[in-house]
C-alpha cells in the first residue's frame, strides 16, 4: 500500500523549474535565428532594387539624349537642304532677271542709235493699225474691231499731215464708210431668243392635245323645240368633227405629246447651235424645220404658237455671215507711197516699239 502510493506521488512530480525555463530560451533563439534568415534575402533585395532602377533609369536618359542629338542632326540637316535649295533657286532667278536686265539694255541702246524720225514713227504705227485692221476682218471677223483699228489710223493720218499721203486718208475713209454700212447680225440676242423659246416650248398648247370641252345646255327648254331640231342637237353632242388636214388623225396619247415636245426642243437647239456657227443656209433650213413642226402639231390659233411664228419667220432671212468688204486697199497703198521711207524697215521698227511698250509694262 505504501509502494503504491510513493510511485503516485513520482509521476505527478512536476519538472524543474531551470529545465523549463531553458526549453523557452531555445525556442526563442530558434525563432531568431530563423527570422533572421528569412529577412535577411529581401533586406538584401531591397537595398539592391534602387541601385538597379537608378542605373536603368541612367540608361533611359543616356538613350534620350542620344535621340535629341540625332534628332537635331537631322533637323539641321534638312533645315541645310532647304537652305542650299533656296540659294540655288535664287541664283537662277538672278540669273534669268540679269538676262533680261542685259537684253533690255541692249534693245535700248539698239534703239537710241537708231536715227530717231518722228514721222517715221507715225507710219509705223499707221501700217500697224491697218495690218491689225485686216486681220480682225479676214480672220477673226470682227467688222467692228476692224472698224475701230481705221478710226485710230485715219487719226494718226490727219495728225501727220503729209499731202502725199492724202490718196491713203481717202482710201481709209472708203474703208470706215464701207464697215459702218455693213449690216451686223446680232448673233448673241438672237441665241438670246432662242433659249427664251427653249425654255417656253413645254407651254406652248398642242393642236391634239386635249378634247373639246362640252357645249353648255341650250337656253330653250327642251320641251319647247321642234322635234328636229332635237333630234339635230342630239346628234350634235354625240359627235364633234375637227378639220385638220396636216396633222396626224387620232388623239395623241401623253408619251407622244411628251415626245412632239421634246423634238420640238432639239429643232431648237439645231437652230441655235447653227447660229452660233454662222452658218446661214442650215439656220434657214433648221428654223423651217421647226416652223413646220409648229403647225403640224401645235394650237395655231393660240397667241404664243402665233407670236412664236411669226418670230421665227423674221429669223429665217436673217444673213449669219454677210460678205465682208476689202479693206486692203489702204494697207497696199500706204506701203507703196511710204517705199522712199523702206516701209519694211518702218514696220520693224513698229513692231520692236509695241514689244518695248509691252515689255516696260
Amino acid at each position: 500500500m505504501s509502494t503504491q502510493t510513493e510511485t503516485e506521488q513520482t509521476v505527478t512530480k512536476p519538472p524543474p523549474l531551470k529545465k523549463r525555463r531553458g526549453f523557452w530560451l531555445l525556442l526563442l533563439i530558434l525563432l531568431l535565428v530563423g527570422t533572421f534568415v528569412f529577412v535577411l534575402p529581401l533586406w538584401q533585395k531591397s537595398t539592391r532594387l534602387p541601385l538597379e532602377l537608378q542605373q536603368q533609369v541612367q540608361v533611359l536618359r543616356t538613350q534620350v539624349a542620344t535621340l535629341q542629338s540625332e534628332l537635331q542632326a537631322l533637323q539641321s540637316q534638312e533645315n541645310q537642304a532647304k537652305l542650299e535649295t533656296l540659294q540655288t533657286h535664287f541664283q537662277e532667278l538672278s540669273y534669268q532677271q540679269q538676262r533680261l536686265q542685259n537684253h533690255f539694255t541692249a534693245l535700248v541702246h539698239q534703239i537710241e542709235q537708231q536715227p530717231q524720225n518722228d514721222d517715221d514713227w507715225k507710219l509705223a504705227e499707221i501700217n500697224y493699225l491697218l495690218t491689225i485692221a485686216l486681220h480682225r476682218l479676214q480672220l477673226a471677223h470682227d467688222p467692228d474691231g476692224a472698224l475701230a483699228a481705221l478710226i485710230v489710223a485715219d487719226k494718226h493720218l490727219q495728225h501727220l499731215n503729209k499731202p502725199t499721203l492724202l490718196p491713203v486718208r481717202t482710201q481709209l475713209l472708203k474703208d470706215i464708210k464701207r464697215l459702218r454700212e455693213l449690216e451686223r447680225p446680232d448673233i448673241a440676242g438672237l441665241a438670246v431668243r432662242l433659249a427664251q423659246q427653249i425654255a417656253q416650248a413645254d407651254e406652248l398648247p398642242l393642236l391634239q392635245g386635249t378634247r373639246a370641252t362640252d357645249t353648255p345646255p341650250p337656253t330653250v327648254l327642251y320641251q319647247e323645240q321642234p322635234w328636229q331640231e332635237r333630234v339635230w342637237d342630239e346628234l350634235k353632242q354625240l359627235v364633234v368633227i375637227r378639220y385638220n388636214t396636216e396633222a396626224d388623225s387620232g388623239f395623241l396619247t401623253p408619251g407622244q405629246r411628251a415626245l412632239v415636245a421634246q423634238i420640238l426642243h432639239l429643232k431648237l437647239e439645231s437652230a441655235r447651235s447653227f447660229l452660233l456657227r454662222r452658218d446661214t443656209q442650215n439656220f434657214a433650213t433648221s428654223i423651217s424645220a421647226v416652223r413646220d413642226w409648229l403647225k403640224r402639231y401645235y394650237d395655231q390659233n393660240d397667241n404664243k404658237v402665233n407670236a412664236l411664228q411669226k418670230e421665227l419667220a423674221d429669223m429665217q432671212n436673217i444673213v449669219l455671215n454677210p460678205a465682208l468688204p476689202d479693206i486692203s486697199d489702204s494697207l497696199n497703198l500706204l506701203q507703196r507711197l511710204s517705199a522712199p521711207s523702206n516701209p519694211v524697215k518702218v514696220q520693224s521698227q513698229a513692231q520692236r516699239h509695241f514689244a518695248q511698250r509691252s515689255f516696260v509694262q
